[in-house]
């Protein structure tokens, strides 16, 4: 519970929203809180609480119901964010 806690607060920590809009740009991993390698919508919506679910959809290329580090990262690709090692 700690463990989820710690994750889920240091992925809030870089969902601030930008100018009225929400940066999606934030690690994978600080995202999947369970540490299963997939993002799930519960976990995206904790992280950004006031972020658009179309987003996930997007993101979600096999339209699994989840999103995993690849997906994820092709997203931010798409968007133009730079990648986080």
């Amino acid at each position: 519970m700690k463990k989820l806690f710690l994750a889920l607060a240091f992925a809030l920590l870089f969902c601030q929203p930008v100018a009225a809009k929400t940066n999606y740009n934030v690690c994978f991993h600080s995202l999947d809180a369970d540490v299963d390698g997939r993002m799930s919508k519960g976990e995206f919506l904790v992280a950004f609480s006031d972020g658009d679910t179309s987003v996930f959809d997007q993101a979600d290329a096999d339209k699994d119901g989840s999103v995993s580090s690849e997906e994820w990262e092709d997203y931010q690709a798409s968007q133009g964010f730079k990648t986080h090692e």
